[in-house]
């Protein structure tokens, strides 16, 4: 039987993600970098954006499940 491809593995799915890559990323940044990127706009709305879709996501669980739940905001410090 083949072996079973990293993609269909349910348990690796959160680690191989967008969020792994964005830290390895922020992570190989001078101290002066990470500056201008807690300054940056873009990056900010782009984080406020990013936490209007988990809002979203709240707010459709509810509708379809019935039940409140509340996901983790993100916020600056998590990435950088």
């Amino acid at each position: 039987m083949p072996k079973k491809q990293s993609y269909m593995n349910n348990e690796n799915v959160l680690s191989e993600g967008f969020f792994d890559k964005l830290s390895k990323i922020i992570g190989k940044l001078k101290p002066n970098q990470k500056n201008k990127l807690k300054k940056s706009k873009k990056l900010k709305s782009a984080l406020i954006d990013l936490n209007n879709s988990v809002s979203d996501i709240e707010q459709a669980y509810s509708d379809i499940y019935g039940t409140d739940v509340k996901l983790d905001k993100f916020k600056l410090s998590d990435f950088v």
